[in-house]
């Protein structure tokens, strides 16, 4: 074969190839994300060709139509996908539908999910380590949506902007950030079934555009940009409130769920600060003065000075003593929810570590491979390792006592582990009998005033 003819091959290969990487993405449908939904706001997050210009309304079975209140388009030049985020105010106590529409012709249509239905209850489906160069493992989604959660949190490695393939990293910029996550939007079959489910979202580092990356990482500015363009949960005030880097804090109900950055501030020195001193300051400021219970979320783990990867105790040593020290001096009753590890697990901790019951909840991997490697946790309690999985979390907390129901599933919706955590009781003589009651189905949860909401 001459040169010319291996030329010839060589531009009808690549052509060939090129139009099965354009074709892996649905430009002809929309990728529609719901995000932070609270008591009046909710936020969407859609991905939509370049060619497509798009309006947005909400209806419901009684005829009402809802303008949005806000809308963005955020472009890329170097990209052929906009994403188009939009805010609405409506009564949550009503079903919509959020309609699309182009050229006055309506071209998507889906339900929007609800968001939490009870102050003192909220049923939590938590997710870390999809990695789309897995396609057989999509299906775990639609298990997840089976379980029918108020909120889906992706608590880390939601988006694996770092590597090319599944084997190999790549050396990453803003525009491959941009193009992984178009990427993760398009291929989770998650962003195109008929009802949607309120998401909110913090990263690790594969999210980030680093592996093990720290405040050092030259494009953080532009990768959280990036980030809350894909990720709804940065237009609305309602109920969330937005701290350094991509963290904050999301009150649901008579729940505080604190999403702290793991990877804008970290120190690359192990003598150095995890969460850097500002974040750290306004997490200890709100945890003491709310006094509401609380999920601390993060993208790796806390605990994890017994392994060599990623985590506060093990990265940071001494910022993770300090740590415990301020924590053990907040009353407020909180549990650690994190991501990352391949597996999923449940720590308890001594009492006297923070002066009451103390647990963290690893979950993962929804969607990368599993753990096969030994590890020795001096803390766990259960554990799954060896499958692909999530975690479903059922809280009931009243003014007296906070308990969760934590459930691990896999992909066919084969239960793997279930613990009931007594996390909070103020009266601890009545321990016993609470639990007891909760277990003989006999318990009757009286009704409590709302919390009085924020300004």
């Amino acid at each position: 074969m001459g040169l010319s003819s291996v030329r010839v091959l060589y531009i009808f290969l690549f052509f060939l190839f090129s139009c099965a990487q354009l074709s892996s993405k649905k430009s002809d449908k929309l990728s529609i994300l719901q995000g932070v939904t609270n008591s009046r706001e909710v936020e969407f997050s859609i991905v939509a060709d370049n060619s497509k210009k798009l309006t947005f309304e909400l209806r419901n079975i009684e005829g009402e139509i809802i303008s949005p209140d806000e809308v963005k388009v955020v472009t890329r030049s170097t990209s052929n996908f906009s994403v188009h985020k939009v805010l609405f105010t409506r009564d949550p106590q009503k079903e919509y539908n959020l309609f699309v529409l182009s050229g006055g012709k309506q071209i998507d249509q889906r339900l929007i999910g609800k968001g939490q239905r009870e102050n003192a209850k909220l049923k939590l489906a938590v997710a870390s380590g999809f990695n789309d160069q897995y396609p057989q493992n999509f299906k775990i989604w639609d298990t997840i949506l089976l379980k029918n959660p108020e909120y889906l949190l992706l608590v880390g490695d939601n988006v694996f902007t770092d590597a090319a393939s599944a084997e190999t990293e790549q050396v990453t910029d803003p525009d491959i950030i941009w193009e992984r996550y178009t990427d993760m939007r398009f291929k989770n079959p998650l962003f195109f079934k008929e009802k949607l489910i309120p998401i909110h979202a913090i990263w690790d580092d594969h999210d980030y555009g680093v592996k093990t990356g720290n405040e050092n990482f030259s494009h953080k500015k532009e990768s959280r940009e990036i980030f809350e363009t894909f990720f709804a949960q940065d237009m609305g005030s309602e109920n969330w409130t937005k701290a350094q880097g991509i963290g904050g804090l999301l009150n649901l109900g008579d729940f505080n769920l604190y999403f702290l950055d793991g990877r804008s501030f970290r120190s690359e020195q192990a003598d150095g600060k995890h969460l850097g001193l500002d974040q750290s300051a306004w997490f200890y400021s709100k945890l003491r003065e709310e006094g509401t219970p609380s999920l601390i979320i993060k993208g790796d783990q806390f605990f994890g000075g017994y392994h060599r990867f990623d985590s506060f105790e093990g990265s940071h040593p001494q910022d993770f003593t300090e740590f415990v020290a301020e924590l053990k001096k907040i009353t407020t009753p909180f549990v650690f929810l994190s991501g990352d590890r391949p597996l999923s697990e449940i720590m308890q901790f001594p009492r006297s570590l923070f002066g009451r019951p103390s647990f963290e909840i690893t979950s993962g991997p929804i969607g990368a491979m599993p753990m096969t490697e030994e590890d020795h946790n001096p803390w766990r309690v259960v554990s799954e390792k060896g499958q692909l999985n999530f975690v479903m979390i059922d809280s009931l907390a009243l003014d007296d006592h906070w308990f969760m129901d934590v459930e691990s599933y896999g992909e066919n919706g084969e239960l793997f582990f279930r613990r009931e955590l007594a996390v909070f009781i103020k009266d601890l003589q009545n321990n016993l009998n609470e639990i007891r009651k909760r277990r003989s189905g006999k318990r009757r949860y009286r009704k409590i005033q709302p919390r009085r909401r924020r300004r």
